[in-house]
């Protein structure tokens, strides 16, 4: 098992996955072409390397091994990691020009994200909040079963959303009366994933506003 040291993680991955977009990932509508592939934020936690890595495709919180201790990890398997938020679900993968890894998906696909500003400003969003004790009773989510068909190609990729800004006014009014009131959509339950998505966007908005 390669070992990589905490400055190298970053570029690996970044070289690994940029060639996985021109290769595999090419024409594939998935693809928000304002993004480009970015490993970010990587830090110490316990016996890994954790950081986020962002693509034009998705952004996930990642896992590499400080020690060589992975040996008997197999592709696909979900292992559970808690963190001060509370316990998620790491899916393991391996790519030759990185080893053995586990991922958690935060995002996917990536057209929420206007420009890189912002998808890197998220990142760092939820890294905080992943520490973040606050939220730590709701019950997570993880959409592994999905996010594992569209890659097999048993289930289509999704297609973008237009925003709510984009409709004609024709729809936005249609949309209007046929969305759930504030009260209604209060009672409904919330994941923990989805929770720390709001809290994340909300938190980055916020970061960004401040930056100007």
């Amino acid at each position: 098992m390669t070992l990589f040291s905490a400055e190298q993680i970053p570029q690996q991955l970044e070289k690994t996955f940029k060639k996985i977009q021109t290769e595999r990932m090419a024409g594939v509508p998935v693809i928000n072409n304002k993004l480009n592939v970015k490993a970010t934020n990587f830090q110490p936690w316990e016996d890994h390397q954790l950081g986020i890595l962002i693509s034009p495709w998705f952004m996930n919180i990642v896992l590499l091994p400080l020690e060589n201790n992975w040996q008997n990890l197999k592709i696909g398997q979900e292992i559970v990691h808690t963190f001060p938020s509370g316990k998620y679900l790491f899916t393991v993968g391996y790519e030759k020009g990185i080893g053995y890894y586990q991922s958690c998906s935060l995002f996917s696909p990536m057209f929420e994200f206007a420009n890189q500003k912002a998808a890197e400003a998220t990142a760092q969003a939820a890294l905080m909040e992943l520490f973040d004790q606050s939220h730590e009773d709701i019950e997570s989510q993880h959409p592994a079963e999905k996010i594992a068909k569209i890659w097999k190609g048993e289930a289509p990729f999704p297609k973008p959303k237009n925003s709510f800004d984009d409709m004609p006014s024709h729809e936005r009014k249609t949309a209007l009366r046929n969305s759930k009131p504030l009260k209604e959509k209060l009672r409904s339950p919330i994941s923990r994933r989805d929770f720390l998505r709001g809290r994340i966007i909300h938190s980055a908005t916020e970061s960004r506003d401040q930056q100007g």
